[in-house]
């Protein structure tokens, strides 16, 4: 034999590293193979965990009044009073208009219907309901009001229109909702006005007042985004 010694390739034998033992696992060949792809999918994954804790959520609109003792009825003449508004354990936007306005009210109640077809798509209409609170109470019967909103189309199921004697209405605007509400001049002597506000009042389930918003695209927004606030409060607190 010769004395020169064997390398071990020479021998047959396989060289140092390319053992079965020496390779890595099959999952880490997977990793170094697509450790970016993985790398990426973990980073969407944190980022949609994450995403609520980021978010931040204004604060709930602050209280500006409260709801008084008052005592109403609807288009179908249905009593309805303050204990009655309490016990939905609802929000409300209340809104008010009269039938024989032909300026600002047919706004008012087209802003009111469409925040209503809002709330339903968001699946939020067993938690908001609407009041239309006529402030021309002598003319607006129970049965006027129903007919008014039969002309607008208006969905009745989540949206109430309210009226009665002009004590308890001037009781509710003025001395709850701090509104004027007064007859107006107009040069033309066929058209009736009466002055009041065209803004809605949000009001959360305990009656309190959280506000007053605009009806134009904007103020509908910042509305409902109110509306979802004030819901939080009664989350939060059950």
């Amino acid at each position: 034999m010769s004395s020169e010694t064997l390398r071990p390739s020479d021998a047959g034998v396989p060289e140092s590293g390319n053992e079965p033992w020496n390779q890595p696992a099959p999952w880490i060949v997977f990793l170094r193979k697509h450790v970016w792809l993985i790398g990426g999918l973990m980073l969407l994954t944190m980022v949609t965990v994450m995403r609520p804790l980021l978010i931040r959520r204004p604060p709930p609109p602050e209280i500006t009044g409260e709801v008084p003792a008052f005592m109403l009825v609807d288009q179908d003449g249905t009593r309805f009073t303050r204990e009655d508004m309490l016990a939905q354990k609802k929000v409300w936007v209340v809104g008010f208009v009269f039938t024989r306005c032909t300026t600002t009210c047919p706004a008012v109640s087209r802003a009111m219907m469409e925040f209503e077809d809002q709330i339903a798509r968001s699946k939020l209409g067993d938690r908001v309901e609407l009041l239309a609170v006529s402030v021309d109470p002598t003319h607006d019967t129970p049965e006027v009001l129903a007919e008014y909103a039969a002309n607008l189309g208006a969905d009745l199921e989540h949206l109430h229109f309210l009226t009665g004697s002009q004590a308890e209405i001037e009781h509710f605007v003025v001395d709850g909702f701090k509104l004027a509400m007064d007859p107006a001049i107009n040069p033309d002597p066929s058209v009736f006005e009466i002055a009041h506000s065209t803004k809605l009042a949000l009001v959360d389930p305990w009656g309190n007042i959280r506000g007053y918003y605009s009806i134009d695209p904007d103020g509908l927004s910042e509305l409902y985004h109110r509306t979802l606030a004030v819901m939080r409060i009664e989350e939060d607190e059950g």
